[in-house]
């Protein structure tokens, strides 16, 4: 079913020189496909949005890529990827700019810059500098959920159609009625989940840097075309002032039995590019990118997010980008108080390692637990500060009391 008589615009835009195109800082190592989206559950007590109301199909443009992996680097690093999805809509684009995680490293914009830094890559083979690694992640204690998330199986997942993908953030949906309600953005893959072991990573690593782009293009060319199913999470407007935990805190998740997962549709790639460039890399995937309908919350990840990819595109892909302003995010604009806004910056410092202990325990079983922790030995054994390992081994015991002793006792 289609929402007007005429195709959506499309992201395509005249094939270019790369020379003048600059890379990307982050995530400039990916890939993609073009698809659509079916809407096929009923939204409409949420968001009036034009693309979520039952029945309609709408044209899409997905970018997988490796957040840290520069072009030409290896696809099978232990790594977050980026699951950025445009909807192109009739009423403009809609860009949905995630991770295969639910959570990240941060919940305040102040420490980017210095995850940037701990997280530097090489390319002569010394692929972190772990000291340097470590030493902010146990100064950032809120990282614990992301840390635990990385160093899991999830960390190197198969394939791009064998992950989940998120939005990660929390974002706000209008009804017809002007109602507002807080949703989180879940994009569970249909092939089912898949993640390599640390010995299978090496292994294919050594045979196709390109394996996950490779293995996308191919499935698509045999018409097993990959699909995700979209739900959502709800949260009354008001129930983000009196709930027990901060609901714009991008390192926790929502509870599922407090908001359980809503279908809105599914998302198919079935098209490959017919030029990468012009219709993926070019693509500007921009959390500014709104549409009626749906809207940012106060998550102060998110509105910088907000700011900065606007500019580095008007940077980065001028034509037809730089008349494009970011949404202005002002209380007053969007519809939140002074009240949510001060709230989405207050933490419970006591509360960062409960979910990632949660994950440990609850999610992992023994085998994973295991890899988990083969995981961890084998980073804290890289450390060359004692000092750095033991509060990396108290880190380890705040997520799970038995889990670091385990690790403790494997480095001896």
């Amino acid at each position: 079913m289609s929402r007007t008589g005429t195709a959506p615009r499309r992201v395509d835009r005249p094939a270019a020189d790369p020379g003048p195109v600059p890379v990307r800082i982050r995530h400039s190592k990916g890939g993609g496909a073009r698809g659509h989206f079916q809407t096929t559950g009923d939204v409409r007590a949420f968001t009036h949005a034009g693309l979520f109301q039952p029945g309609i199909r709408t044209d899409v443009v997905v970018r997988f890529s490796a957040t840290l992996g520069y072009r030409g680097s290896r696809e099978a690093w232990r790594d977050l990827r980026g699951f950025a999805v445009k909807f192109l809509t009739p009423e403009g684009e809609y860009d949905l700019v995630g991770n295969n995680s639910p959570v990240f490293f941060l919940r305040d914009e102040a420490a980017f810059a210095s995850l940037v830094v701990a997280q530097k890559m090489y390319t002569d083979g010394a692929v972190f500098d772990y000291d340097r690694l470590w030493d902010f992640w146990t100064t950032h204690p809120e990282s614990a959920h992301q840390v635990a998330w990385l160093l899991s199986d999830r960390g190197i997942p198969r394939s791009w159609r064998h992950q989940d993908g998120f939005g990660s953030h929390t974002f706000q949906w209008t009804n017809a009625e002007g109602e507002r309600f807080w949703v989180k953005y879940h994009l569970r893959t249909d092939q089912g989940i898949e993640n390599l072991a640390e010995h299978d990573a090496d292994a294919v690593d050594a045979t196709e840097v390109d394996h996950q782009r490779a293995d996308l293009r191919a499935a698509i060319d045999r018409g097993e075309h990959p699909s995700w199913t979209l739900s959502v999470q709800v949260m009354p407007y008001e129930d983000a002032r009196t709930d027990e935990f901060n609901a714009f805190d991008l390192t926790k998740v929502w509870p599922k039995a407090a908001y359980p997962l809503i279908e809105v549709g599914r998302l198919v790639l079935d098209h490959n590019p017919d030029d990468e460039l012009a219709e993926i890399e070019q693509a500007a995937f921009a959390p500014s990118s709104f549409v009626p309908g749906i809207g940012p919350s106060p998550d102060p990840m998110l509105l910088s997010r907000i700011d900065a990819y606007w500019r580095f595109h008007r940077h980065r892909v001028q034509d037809g980008f730089a008349s494009r302003p970011p949404i202005p995010f002002t209380a007053s604009v969007e519809g939140w108080d002074e009240d949510l806004a001060r709230r989405a910056r207050t933490w419970d410092p006591d509360d960062d390692f409960r979910q990632a202990g949660d994950l440990v325990r609850r999610v992992l079983d023994d085998e994973g637990r295991e890899r988990l922790r083969a995981t961890v030995v084998a980073q804290l054994a890289e450390l060359t500060d004692p000092g750095l390992r033991a509060r990396a081994l108290d880190f380890w015991r705040r997520i799970d009391e038995a889990e670091g002793a385990a690790i403790a006792a494997a480095l001896g």
